[in-house]
Protein backbone atom coordinates (compact mmCIF):
# COMPACT_ATOMS: atom_id res chain seq x y z
CA UNK A 1 0.00 0.00 0.00
CA UNK A 2 0.98 3.72 -0.86
CA UNK A 3 1.23 5.89 2.33
CA UNK A 4 0.72 9.03 0.14
CA UNK A 5 -0.06 12.46 1.02
CA UNK A 6 -0.80 15.17 -0.67
CA UNK A 7 2.83 16.92 -0.25
CA UNK A 8 4.05 13.30 -2.03
CA UNK A 9 5.74 13.29 -5.55
CA UNK A 10 4.08 10.19 -5.81
CA UNK A 11 0.65 11.98 -5.57
CA UNK A 12 1.97 14.49 -7.93
CA UNK A 13 2.19 12.20 -10.83
CA UNK A 14 -0.74 9.86 -10.05
CA UNK A 15 -2.83 13.01 -9.85
CA UNK A 16 -1.76 14.56 -12.97
CA UNK A 17 -1.60 11.39 -14.75
CA UNK A 18 -5.20 11.04 -14.21
CA UNK A 19 -5.69 14.61 -15.20
CA UNK A 20 -4.01 14.15 -18.50
CA UNK A 21 -5.96 11.20 -19.30
CA UNK A 22 -9.12 13.23 -18.87
CA UNK A 23 -10.43 12.60 -15.20
CA UNK A 24 -11.60 15.04 -12.78
CA UNK A 25 -9.17 14.47 -9.96
CA UNK A 26 -9.57 15.41 -5.78
CA UNK A 27 -7.92 13.78 -2.48
CA UNK A 28 -9.60 14.44 0.66
CA UNK A 29 -7.78 13.48 4.11
CA UNK A 30 -10.99 12.11 5.74
CA UNK A 31 -14.24 10.77 4.43
CA UNK A 32 -16.17 13.23 6.25
CA UNK A 33 -13.88 15.89 3.62
CA UNK A 34 -15.14 14.01 0.59
CA UNK A 35 -18.48 13.66 1.79
CA UNK A 36 -18.99 16.77 1.68
CA UNK A 37 -17.51 18.00 -1.55
CA UNK A 38 -19.72 14.40 -3.07
CA UNK A 39 -22.69 16.04 -2.00
CA UNK A 40 -22.09 19.65 -3.31
CA UNK A 41 -21.28 17.94 -6.65
CA UNK A 42 -24.73 16.15 -7.32
CA UNK A 43 -27.50 18.74 -7.93
CA UNK A 44 -30.93 17.73 -5.77
CA UNK A 45 -33.55 15.68 -7.20
CA UNK A 46 -31.17 13.84 -9.27
CA UNK A 47 -31.23 9.66 -9.41
CA UNK A 48 -27.88 7.47 -8.50
CA UNK A 49 -26.97 4.05 -9.24
CA UNK A 50 -24.57 2.61 -7.32
CA UNK A 51 -21.97 -0.18 -7.90
CA UNK A 52 -22.28 -2.95 -5.14
CA UNK A 53 -18.99 -1.35 -3.47
CA UNK A 54 -17.73 -1.80 0.54
CA UNK A 55 -15.53 1.45 -0.07
CA UNK A 56 -19.07 3.39 -0.45
CA UNK A 57 -20.16 1.85 2.64
CA UNK A 58 -17.37 2.23 4.82
CA UNK A 59 -16.97 5.76 3.83
CA UNK A 60 -19.89 6.51 5.50
CA UNK A 61 -21.32 8.04 1.66
CA UNK A 62 -23.83 6.00 1.31
CA UNK A 63 -25.74 6.40 4.59
CA UNK A 64 -24.84 10.51 4.36
CA UNK A 65 -26.89 10.21 0.89
CA UNK A 66 -30.11 8.43 2.53
CA UNK A 67 -30.12 11.03 5.62
CA UNK A 68 -29.84 13.57 2.90
CA UNK A 69 -32.99 13.14 1.63
CA UNK A 70 -32.25 15.30 -2.06
CA UNK A 71 -32.35 11.89 -3.87
CA UNK A 72 -33.45 9.16 -5.61
CA UNK A 73 -30.94 6.23 -4.64
CA UNK A 74 -30.92 3.10 -6.85
CA UNK A 75 -29.23 0.38 -4.65
CA UNK A 76 -30.08 -2.81 -4.18
CA UNK A 77 -29.77 -2.39 -0.17
CA UNK A 78 -32.30 0.46 -0.49
CA UNK A 79 -34.92 -0.97 -3.38
CA UNK A 80 -35.15 -4.52 -2.07
CA UNK A 81 -38.87 -4.08 -4.13
CA UNK A 82 -37.66 -3.67 -7.17
CA UNK A 83 -36.72 -6.92 -9.35
CA UNK A 84 -33.07 -6.80 -9.85
CA UNK A 85 -32.85 -6.65 -13.45
CA UNK A 86 -35.27 -3.48 -13.28
CA UNK A 87 -33.11 -2.04 -10.93
CA UNK A 88 -30.19 -2.68 -12.90
CA UNK A 89 -31.61 -0.79 -15.95
CA UNK A 90 -32.83 2.00 -13.93
CA UNK A 91 -29.42 2.58 -12.23
CA UNK A 92 -27.75 2.75 -16.15
CA UNK A 93 -29.93 5.25 -16.93
CA UNK A 94 -29.65 7.20 -13.66
CA UNK A 95 -28.42 10.90 -13.89
CA UNK A 96 -25.24 9.68 -11.56
CA UNK A 97 -23.55 6.60 -10.83
CA UNK A 98 -21.07 6.32 -7.85
CA UNK A 99 -18.68 2.94 -7.76
CA UNK A 100 -15.53 2.26 -6.41
CA UNK A 101 -12.46 0.91 -8.16
CA UNK A 102 -10.38 -2.60 -7.42
CA UNK A 103 -7.06 -0.77 -8.97
CA UNK A 104 -6.22 3.42 -8.95
CA UNK A 105 -2.62 2.86 -10.99
CA UNK A 106 0.08 5.50 -10.90
CA UNK A 107 0.09 5.79 -15.14
CA UNK A 108 -4.01 6.93 -14.64
CA UNK A 109 -5.09 3.76 -15.37
CA UNK A 110 -8.31 2.27 -13.67
CA UNK A 111 -8.60 -1.52 -13.54
CA UNK A 112 -11.88 -3.37 -12.68
CA UNK A 113 -13.25 -7.30 -12.74
CA UNK A 114 -16.68 -8.19 -12.14
CA UNK A 115 -19.07 -11.13 -12.73
CA UNK A 116 -22.22 -9.40 -13.56
CA UNK A 117 -20.27 -6.81 -15.13
CA UNK A 118 -22.89 -4.49 -14.46
CA UNK A 119 -20.33 -2.01 -12.68
CA UNK A 120 -18.02 -1.82 -15.43
CA UNK A 121 -21.08 -1.30 -17.92
CA UNK A 122 -22.87 1.55 -15.94
CA UNK A 123 -18.81 3.10 -15.13
CA UNK A 124 -18.20 3.28 -19.50
CA UNK A 125 -21.99 3.37 -21.36
CA UNK A 126 -24.11 4.12 -18.42
CA UNK A 127 -24.57 7.55 -16.43
CA UNK A 128 -23.31 10.84 -17.90
CA UNK A 129 -21.59 11.47 -14.32
CA UNK A 130 -19.34 8.97 -12.58
CA UNK A 131 -18.03 9.13 -9.43
CA UNK A 132 -15.51 6.78 -8.32
CA UNK A 133 -14.97 7.08 -4.69
CA UNK A 134 -11.79 5.36 -3.60
CA UNK A 135 -9.02 4.61 -0.09
CA UNK A 136 -5.47 4.67 -1.04
CA UNK A 137 -5.36 1.13 -0.48
CA UNK A 138 -6.47 0.67 -4.34
CA UNK A 139 -3.10 2.41 -5.30
CA UNK A 140 -0.74 0.33 -7.46
CA UNK A 141 2.03 0.94 -10.08
CA UNK A 142 0.99 -0.08 -13.20
CA UNK A 143 -2.03 -1.87 -15.16
CA UNK A 144 -0.66 -5.88 -14.63
CA UNK A 145 -0.22 -4.83 -10.33
CA UNK A 146 -4.11 -3.58 -10.79
CA UNK A 147 -5.20 -7.07 -12.22
CA UNK A 148 -2.99 -8.99 -9.27
CA UNK A 149 -4.15 -6.71 -6.88
CA UNK A 150 -7.67 -7.57 -8.09
CA UNK A 151 -7.85 -11.08 -8.09
CA UNK A 152 -5.58 -11.53 -4.94
CA UNK A 153 -6.75 -8.65 -2.61
CA UNK A 154 -10.16 -7.94 -3.35
CA UNK A 155 -11.81 -10.70 -4.94
CA UNK A 156 -11.06 -13.46 -2.20
CA UNK A 157 -12.97 -11.50 0.31
CA UNK A 158 -16.03 -9.92 -2.11
CA UNK A 159 -16.37 -14.08 -2.79
CA UNK A 160 -16.35 -14.54 0.99
CA UNK A 161 -18.61 -11.84 1.23
CA UNK A 162 -20.85 -13.25 -1.42
CA UNK A 163 -20.87 -16.74 -0.02
CA UNK A 164 -19.41 -17.45 -3.36
CA UNK A 165 -18.18 -21.15 -3.87
CA UNK A 166 -14.72 -20.48 -5.20
CA UNK A 167 -11.42 -21.66 -4.37
CA UNK A 168 -9.77 -18.03 -3.58
CA UNK A 169 -12.87 -17.78 -1.05
CA UNK A 170 -11.05 -20.82 1.23
CA UNK A 171 -6.93 -19.97 0.13
CA UNK A 172 -7.18 -16.67 -0.51
CA UNK A 173 -5.10 -16.42 -3.66
CA UNK A 174 -6.50 -16.83 -6.92
CA UNK A 175 -6.37 -19.68 -8.94
CA UNK A 176 -7.94 -18.40 -12.19
CA UNK A 177 -10.73 -21.05 -11.26
CA UNK A 178 -13.39 -22.17 -13.68
CA UNK A 179 -16.06 -22.18 -11.28
CA UNK A 180 -19.96 -21.15 -11.99
CA UNK A 181 -19.62 -18.71 -9.04
CA UNK A 182 -16.41 -16.93 -10.31
CA UNK A 183 -16.75 -13.29 -10.05
CA UNK A 184 -13.90 -12.55 -12.27
CA UNK A 185 -15.69 -12.95 -16.04
CA UNK A 186 -14.84 -9.59 -16.72
CA UNK A 187 -11.66 -7.41 -16.81
CA UNK A 188 -11.97 -3.56 -17.54
CA UNK A 189 -8.93 -1.52 -18.43
CA UNK A 190 -10.15 2.00 -18.60
CA UNK A 191 -7.60 4.50 -19.95
CA UNK A 192 -9.74 7.72 -20.27
CA UNK A 193 -13.25 8.49 -19.87
CA UNK A 194 -15.40 7.10 -22.55
CA UNK A 195 -16.63 9.87 -24.70
CA UNK A 196 -20.02 12.05 -23.68
CA UNK A 197 -18.80 10.92 -19.67
CA UNK A 198 -17.53 12.94 -16.75
CA UNK A 199 -15.53 10.86 -14.32
CA UNK A 200 -14.90 12.14 -10.89
CA UNK A 201 -11.91 10.25 -9.22
CA UNK A 202 -11.99 11.09 -5.48
CA UNK A 203 -9.01 9.62 -3.29
CA UNK A 204 -9.78 9.53 0.34
CA UNK A 205 -6.19 8.91 2.64
CA UNK A 206 -7.88 5.86 4.12
CA UNK A 207 -7.81 2.35 3.75
CA UNK A 208 -11.16 1.57 2.36
CA UNK A 209 -12.82 -1.91 1.06
CA UNK A 210 -10.85 -4.40 -0.48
Amino acid sequence: MYNINIMDAKFDILKSNFIKRGYNFSYFNTSAEAIQYILSLIPKNKSIGFGGSVTVKESGLLDALIDSQNYKLLHRDICPEIPQEELYSLMHNADWYIASTNALCMTGDLVNIDGRANRVAAMLNGPKNVIIVCGVNKIVNDIQAGIDRTRNVASPPNCRRLNKKTPCAVTGVCSYCNSPDTICKATLIQHHPTTGSSVYIVLINQNLGY
